[in-house]
């Protein structure tokens, strides 16, 4: 398999990184603030923590979308057909 658009390649790496790293950080806080409401301190109930708790679910959304396009700059950077098209 040969690499067709190094640039794409490469950028597709960057934006996959920043998406796993993203993920890896938000999701264990997630499951923190989800199971004090399970061990009787509900913290999801006090304004200020659910707009925390909301804030992390919306950023672990974004991690996800930059995970799936990095995945996919990935796969268009063997494809023939974008060789040159973004220099």
């Amino acid at each position: 398999m040969e690499i067709k658009n190094q640039t794409l390649f490469f950028v597709g790496i960057i934006v996959l990184i920043l998406g796993i790293l993203i993920i890896i950080f938000d999701y264990p806080q997630i499951q923190y603030l989800e199971n004090q409401e399970v061990s009787g301190t509900n913290y999801l109930k006090d304004p200020e923590q659910f707009s925390i708790y909301q804030r992390l679910q919306i950023e672990i959304t974004v991690g996800i979308g930059l995970f799936i396009a990095g995945i996919g700059l990935l796969a268009v950077s063997f494809l023939k057909r974008f060789e040159n098209r973004f220099r």
